[in-house]
């Protein structure tokens, strides 16, 4: 009896080992595919801007077939990235997602007042730099990898080229 009480706590504590480390782990994992593949072709701190998503799309689980999409895949390591995206009509918006699939920040058109969005990210424990740009926002991440994704809605076929066009203009760059 006292060996099978042995047995089971260690088997219930190489459980609960490997549980901890797999609900820790996994959203790491889950970040780094979603990165590498929403990202691909992409350096990190760079825009990226696929085309419209179409019913055979699946970058992003069930991606919206009226929204543009540009990701950065974030790199803070070698210090802070300075975003700016310019806003379409009626809708633009950017979400910061740490390592850990966490969103820690959010912004809209309706957010900006009518100005770019402008953001300078630093790392986890960084201070804030002394370059910052006027009017530019100042996030601190949560972890030195994540990435940036900014949706548009695009009204019609036609409004397309000209959306296009402003998003191909948003920067996501080594401040």
């Amino acid at each position: 009896m006292k060996r099978a009480l042995i047995f089971v706590a260690g088997v219930a504590l190489v459980a609960i080992v490997v549980h901890v480390g797999f609900v820790r782990e996994m959203p790491r994992l889950i970040m780094s595919k979603v990165v590498s593949k929403v990202a691909e072709g992409a350096e990190a701190n760079e825009f990226r801007h696929p085309p419209l998503p179409t019913a055979t799309a699946r970058g992003v689980v069930r991606p919206s077939p009226d929204l543009a999409y540009s990701v950065c895949a974030l790199d803070l390591g070698k210090g802070p990235v300075h975003v700016t995206v310019p806003l379409t009509a009626p809708y633009t918006s950017v979400a910061l997602y740490s390592a850990t699939t966490d969103n820690y920040f959010a912004r809209n058109d309706r957010e900006a007042d009518g100005k770019p969005l402008d953001i300078v990210i630093v790392g986890p424990g960084a201070t804030p730099p002394t370059n910052v740009p006027a009017g530019a926002e100042v996030v601190g991440a949560p972890t030195a990898k994540g990435l940036v994704l900014v949706r548009r809605v695009v009204e019609s076929a036609a409004a397309y080229p000209a959306l296009d066009a402003v998003r191909k203009t948003a920067v996501c760059a080594p401040l």
